[in-house]
Formats: structure tokens, sequence, C-alpha cells
């Protein structure tokens, strides 16, 4: 893994990604907020149905999907994906170079290591463990979970719950 990294935090949580992997930072008044069936909150890009749009998505601290989006999300990062680049948003977005910054990235504790999960390190920064996830790992883990939220709402819609 290379220095710089692009800091996100919402409600509490310290999320780093890697620079390279990162497309854009956004303001959330750029986003076309609309429902979707995969649990993404907008779309960024193009009109709807004029082009490839950006799904973005909203999280909440223990990386669970969030469908209304809280007040404080004021940024999306646009993660830089095979086909079109997926959204995250955040409160806060900062650029973090850790070796000037003389922090040390540990690798996530085995018993801490769960199924489908994106986080591969933990890192103590101001006082706060964060948390660090690759680029592919996390759009990954977003594709994972809005396909969960699809069939839930099929199964919705279908009265099978």
């Amino acid at each position: 893994m290379g220095d710089l990294y692009v800091l996100l935090k919402f409600e509490g949580l310290l999320l780093l990604i890697p620079q390279p992997e990162v497309q854009a930072v956004e303001i959330m008044a750029d986003v076309h907020v609309a429902a979707s069936t995969m649990g993404a909150i907008g779309w960024f890009g193009h009109e709807p149905g004029h082009g490839q749009n950006s799904p973005v998505f909203c999280l909440a601290n223990d990386l669970s999907l969030l469908i209304d989006v809280p007040e404080t999300r004021q940024y999306f990062v646009l993660i830089k994906a095979p086909e079109i680049p997926v959204g995250l948003t955040c409160d806060e977005v900062e650029d973090l170079n850790i070796r000037r910054q003389h922090l040390s990235l540990q690798p996530l504790p085995t018993i801490m290591q769960i199924p489908h999960s994106p986080l591969t390190h933990l890192v103590v920064y101001e006082d706060q463990v964060g948390c660090v996830c690759s680029g592919p790992a996390l759009v990954d883990y977003l594709a994972y979970i809005a396909t969960l939220y699809e069939q839930t709402v099929e199964l919705d819609s279908s009265g099978g719950w």
C-alpha cells in the first residue's frame, strides 16, 4: 500500500481508502436523489436514462446500508470501478499521508475478520481507531449489500415477508 489515502468520516467511523483508487470528491448537492431497488440513495452523472450514472450509497458506521441520508452527509467520494465509479457519502473527507502523519497500518486481527467485509487494516489517527480498505474491496462490498437489498425488496413486493 502507498502513503496517500482519502479519509472518509461518517457517524464516528474513520475509513481510509488509497488515494489512487478514488476518482473524485464531490458535494451532496451534485447527487440526483432517487430511491432505487438496489439501495442506492441516488445517482451522480448524467440525467437518469441519459448515459452512465454512478450509484451513490450511504452507509452507517457498522457498514450497513442506510436508505435515508443523514443531514450531516455533505460529501461523497467516487471510487474507481471497472465499468463506472461508485459513490459513497460521508460527513467529512480529507487527504492523508500516513508516512507524514507517522501512522502505522496494522493488519485486521483474525478475530475481527468477517465474510464480505472490505476492511483489511486498522490505524490510530487523532486518538481514534480507523479502518482501512481498498477501493475494489469497497466496491465489491457495496455490490454485495446492494444485491442483498434487492433480494429483500423483491421478497417484500411479492409478499414473501
